[in-house]
């Protein structure tokens, strides 16, 4: 929508949700977890088994809405897991997530891939991408003939969001999860090197909650295949009956990837109530004063 203020006799035209005045800066702490999908079948994500305490609502991203953090709040039980579908949900502040997840993790249940902090300028947009990058042979034109060239391909778990502020207690967040993966079935012969291709799975949503919220995205997987041979020497070379001295093992891992994240408003903090870095309370300048020593 298109909103026009009028700012000491300016009119100021803005596109996108109104922010209210002021810079206003918000974090995001981000948890990257990988569950086991047959795991994640079985349990239903059932949070109540983990914590008895969490309360919010499971939805999907087109009933927004209709979510509710108040007293109605419907409690996380066997009756409404997050399925294996793209889904959301969202928890009244302080419900524990981040401790369901570390319980999680506890139990061998799931792996904390990563825990960043992401600070973002309302109206701005920031990314973190946990993976890798695979280098990509370009062939170049030149008058010498033909040369190669090298372009990097990012790969892995990206996360962008945006953050719009509405008032101290609001935050619209758009959030746009991504995971992908080298596919070597779909690659390509480059002079004798296979470049692979990359699948993606990716989704987008807007949520509005308050400072201190979380909310949970689920819903994408991403799967390994590893093949193991064995077989007897010699035996196991001989045409036809050499079957019969040889084993083949292909095992596959589907797993399902979770992101908690909850956003919060922060503001500058007074010199004075800045902590102490680490190692400033050594003096190592005075000769009297021992190495190591804190000082009164």
């Amino acid at each position: 929508m298109s909103v026009t203020d009028a700012v000491g006799g300016d009119a100021r035209t803005m596109t996108g949700p109104r922010i209210i005045a002021g810079e206003q800066v918000v974090a995001v702490d981000v948890q990257f977890a990988a569950v086991s999908a047959s795991t994640l079948k079985a349990l239903g994500f059932n949070f109540s088994k983990l914590s008895g305490d969490i309360q919010g609502a499971v939805i999907s991203p087109s009933s927004l809405n209709s979510a509710s953090f108040g007293s109605g709040a419907s409690s996380i039980d066997a009756s409404v897991p997050i399925q294996n579908a793209f889904n959301l949900f969202l928890s009244a502040p302080n419900r524990g997530i981040n401790a369901v997840l570390s319980a999680l993790s506890s139990n061998g249940l799931s792996e904390l891939l990563a825990q960043p902090t992401l600070l973002v300028r309302s109206g701005e947009q920031a990314s973190f991408l946990a993976g890798g990058e695979i280098p990509v042979p370009v062939p170049q034109a030149s008058g010498t003939g033909n040369a190669i060239s090298i372009q990097y391909k990012e790969f892995g778990v990206r996360l962008s969001v945006t953050p719009y502020v509405l008032s101290p207690d609001q935050i619209v967040l758009k959030i746009a999860p991504e995971v992908s993966e080298l596919d070597y079935g779909s690659g390509v012969q480059l002079q004798g090197y296979v470049v692979p291709g990359l699948r993606r799975r990716s989704a987008e949503t807007t949520v509005e909650l308050g400072s201190g919220q979380s909310f949970v995205i689920a819903g994408l997987s991403y799967s390994s295949q590893s093949t193991t041979r064995d077989k007897t020497p010699i035996l196991g070379d001989i045409p036809v009956i050499g079957a019969f001295f040889r084993r083949q093992q292909t095992q596959k891992e589907r797993q399902e990837l979770v992101i908690v994240a909850t956003p919060r408003l922060v503001g500058p903090v007074q010199p004075k109530d800045l902590p102490a870095l680490p190692g400033s309370l050594l003096d190592t300048k005075d000769p009297v004063v021992p190495f190591g020593v804190v000082r009164p």
